[in-house]
């Protein structure tokens, strides 16, 4: 278990944790012990709280070690951003108040930083789990690639561990944002040149993916707020590395998979007419899908008024987007 009176060393750098939390009790409690029982000696775990009404603030009180602050802000991106501004590692991790850290995922990420001057962040693999904490399967990552992470944030948020310098230089996440910040802030990570290394094989943390999670409840405008980001990039002087072939390809993806995220959405609301004017416009924007058999199976369970179990994927270990 991790000391949070241990002085950072050489060997042991201060590593700064940041969970933004609102009204997340009782998971934040979990989240909280996942990161006092890592087995790295050098942690100050920093939550900010955004004036929680569920118990989380007097929750927080009972907990010294901790560095907190609860009171209302402008949404998750202000509250990451706050954190980090009060995060004095070298290393930074980011925590949702819903998900936890696997033992020993501090000490592995360290260990590669230390090894590596010439990385600036670490990512491994992801392992999700349900409302009760039950493990449902693996979600892998992959090597990191700019062209393929325009369409895919194939980075598992939980488990990424910056250098401080990174941070600072890029400003933290988008406040603007409020769906995609960790895939914008990838992006950018990637355009500065900093360079990313995949921990393959290492299941680093969990992730908790049930109803009343943004993941689970808004996944279409997660592919919406996105669609907007590249827009933005793709204008800029940012985007100007990024050839033109690219872009369009990346775009009609992109606008496919929106309308296929909407489609499994009508599925759920069972809006029939809704489902099949998303299937047309997914395979319009993105002919691709149309050889894609899980845009058949879900529109077959949509056309036979069946349910959508969305966490039947994650049992293959897939690596895929929001949805096959």
């Amino acid at each position: 278990m991790n000391d949070p009176q241990a002085t950072p060393t050489a060997k042991y750098p201060l590593v700064s944790v940041v969970t933004p939390s609102y009204n997340a009790m009782p998971f934040v409690v979990g989240t909280i012990k996942s990161v006092q029982m890592q087995d790295y000696p050098a942690i100050e775990h920093i939550v900010i709280d955004g004036g929680s009404s569920d118990g989380t603030r007097e929750m927080l009180q009972q907990h010294p070690h901790l560095t907190w602050v609860s009171e209302p802000d402008r949404g998750q991106s202000h509250a990451l951003n706050k954190g980090f501004r009060r995060a004095g590692g070298e290393i930074i991790g980011w925590l949702n108040a819903d998900d936890t850290y696997q033992p020993n995922a501090v000490s592995t990420a360290v260990r590669l930083l230390l090894e590596r001057r010439d990385i600036d962040m670490v990512y491994g693999d992801l392992q999700i789990i349900d409302e009760g904490d039950g493990p449902v399967g693996i979600t892998r990552s992959q090597p990191f690639d700019l062209h393929a992470l325009l369409f895919t944030n194939f980075i598992k948020q939980p488990t990424v561990f910056m250098r401080r310098r990174v941070i600072e230089k890029l400003r933290g996440v988008d406040e603007q944002l409020h769906y995609s910040m960790d895939w914008e802030l990838w992006l950018r990570v990637g355009l500065a040149g900093y360079k990313a290394q995949y921990l393959q094989g290492q299941v680093l943390a969990n992730f908790r993916l049930c109803p009343g999670t943004k993941s689970f409840e808004h996944v279409p405008k997660f592919r919406a707020e996105w669609l907007e980001v590249l827009e933005r990039l793709f204008a800029s002087a940012s985007g100007s590395q990024i050839p033109e072939a690219v872009k369009r390809g990346c775009l009609q993806r992109n606008r496919g998979q929106y309308h296929l995220d909407s489609m499994i959405e009508a599925i759920e609301r069972r809006e029939r007419s809704a489902m099949l004017r998303c299937l047309i416009r997914a395979i319009a924007n993105d002919w691709r899908l149309a050889a894609n058999r899980g845009t058949w199976f879900y529109a077959g369970r949509g056309l036979l008024g069946l349910d959508i179990d969305r966490l039947r994927k994650f049992g293959k270990g897939s690596s895929q987007g929001p949805w096959p």
